[in-house]
């Protein structure tokens, strides 16, 4: 019989990305505290594509380079590397959570994308929640439950901060988390809910970062939610939404280091 087991970040470690991310621990993994870190982890660090369109840094998803990347350098990542180091912190906090296999969903297109996304399954109290800090577009800000029984999942429709997320079953056991929008519901992973290891996850991300085509190669993205919106930066366009109020502008490339640093957080050095 083989143990399904891999280690987290040690509490050293756990304590430096607490601060990291400006959330409070009181030692108890339950749902309150991973509602909060989750939410606290989607403030705080940003996604990004530098490392893909700018050679800004390495993508690289051993234990070590991903808390030296996102804690020590303060950078951000896409889904294989933030999602990798959430997993490996809410393991170091106690709580047992495991990696899954994930697809972005586009309605409509009516066929199936690559496996290019990473999600976490945390299960808690005879309770599954799925949770995902990687996503650069919506995302649900909490951990969002969902049933491995049939026909149970879509039942269970959670509405926070005016976002209305729920899970359904769909084709060979997948599951598919939605989200609703505005006026239709539109569908935004498309998760396997199987446990796996962190190191199950290098080969997919060897090839989303070598096949070169992808829109990470394509267009520069930097994104991060605010308390009341979020930031968007592709290419050269700066979005910013705060209270339901957008705002857009673009700015020349010498503004580029300055935006990055004072509205991300993120100072460049190759």
């Amino acid at each position: 019989m083989y143990e399904f087991h891999f280690e987290g970040f040690n509490k050293e470690q756990c304590d430096l990305y607490l601060e990291r991310i400006g959330a409070e621990y009181d030692g108890q993994p339950n749902l309150a505290n991973l509602d909060l870190l989750i939410r606290r982890h989607q403030q705080s660090v940003p996604f990004e594509n530098l490392a893909l369109i700018m050679n800004y840094g390495t993508v690289d998803l051993h234990p070590d380079a991903l808390f030296r990347k996102i804690v020590t350098d303060r950078r951000g990542g896409f889904c294989f590397e933030l999602n990798g180091a959430f997993l490996l912190l809410l393991k170091g906090l106690g709580y047992d959570a495991v990696g899954c296999m994930a697809r972005v969903g586009i309605p409509f297109i009516g066929e199936l994308l690559k496996l290019d996304h990473r999600g976490i399954i945390v299960r808690m109290e005879g309770k599954t929640y799925f949770c995902d800090v990687g996503m650069g577009g919506p995302k649900a800000d909490w951990a969002v439950e969902f049933s491995m029984v049939p026909g149970e999942s879509q039942k269970i429709r959670q509405t926070r901060h005016g976002q209305t997320y729920w899970v359904e079953d769909t084709f060979e056991g997948w599951k598919m988390l939605k989200n609703e929008g505005s006026g239709s519901d539109g569908s935004c992973i498309i998760f396997a809910p199987i446990a796996m290891l962190p190191m199950d996850f290098e080969a997919n991300c060897a090839d989303l970062v070598g096949r070169g085509n992808t829109i990470f190669h394509q267009v520069r993205m930097v994104n991060l939610c605010l308390e009341d919106g979020y930031l968007d930066l592709r290419d050269n366009t700066l979005k910013i939404c705060e209270q339901g109020r957008i705002t857009e502008r673009e700015f020349p490339e010498k503004e580029f280091p300055q935006i990055l640093q004072e509205k991300f957080g993120i100072t460049l050095q190759r």
